[in-house]
């Protein structure tokens, strides 16, 4: 069972003992914690293995969601990505979902608003699932699906296979209330947009549904209007360089 601290203007919540929970905070804010692996080091994310003690963990830092101003707003009224992401990974275990167990997040505050956080949780040694894997893959999303929930950007990519099971990464729970039929036929759709072999396992139910028309019918909406806007760009930055 996870438990909170506040430190002056950090609030941090953890699966460890206090004592080992601020060594692992002033490892992570002082940079100098090992990194063995490094996934992406950007001015959007930082993603890495490292090593605190004997354990391999995997540290996250969304730089870009820290920094944008509207983001910074939100989070007057909730928590950062990175304690969300904490108490999503435990909730996804308390409803019998194989996710990577959190162990240390924490979010730094000013004048009431998040200006830096990190997550940390225990980095699973498993392979990145493939079209072989799909038919558990479709599975483990229906059944979130049926328990109320959408797991957001549902590419193949991001979920693993480690023994018989399928993990969930780079996830974020997201609990529809308008057209809820809708939009989890709209995941359903990007899953498949990932790995188009993924169509051959779809149920009589899925392949026949009008919510899966639809929602493939917005996504292609939705794609065409984004490569409108980046041809838009492209001729400014053009004229700009």
């Amino acid at each position: 069972m996870s438990f909170s601290i506040n430190d002056g203007s950090w609030y941090l919540v953890s699966n460890l003992d206090e004592a080992t929970s601020y060594e692992l905070f002033d490892a992570v804010v002082r940079g100098q914690i090992r990194r063995e692996q490094v996934f992406r080091d950007n001015w959007r994310t930082l993603s890495a293995q490292v090593r605190f003690r004997d354990d391999a963990l995997q540290l996250k830092v969304s730089r870009a969601r820290n920094n944008r101003r509207w983001e910074r707003l939100l989070t007057r009224f909730r928590g950062s990505d990175a304690v969300r992401s904490f108490r999503h990974l435990e909730r996804m275990s308390s409803m019998g979902f194989s996710a990577p167990e959190p162990v240390l997040a924490g979010e730094q505050r000013r004048a009431g608003f998040v200006t830096d956080s990190f997550v940390c949780y225990h980095y699973v040694d498993g392979r990145p699932a493939g079209p072989e894997d799909v038919p558990a893959v479709l599975e483990a999303l229906r059944k979130l699906h049926r328990q109320g929930y959408l797991r957001t950007d549902a590419q193949i990519a991001n979920f693993l296979i480690a023994g018989d099971s399928v993990v969930f990464i780079d996830f974020r729970l997201k609990k529809p209330w308008f057209l809820p039929a809708l939009q989890k036929a709209r995941e359903l759709d990007r899953f498949l947009r990932s790995c188009p072999d993924a169509r051959d396992a779809l149920t009589e139910k899925e392949v026949s549904s009008r919510w899966l028309r639809v929602a493939r019918w917005l996504e292609d909406l939705s794609f065409g209007i984004r490569r409108l806007k980046r041809r838009f760009r492209e001729p400014r930055k053009t004229r700009n360089s």
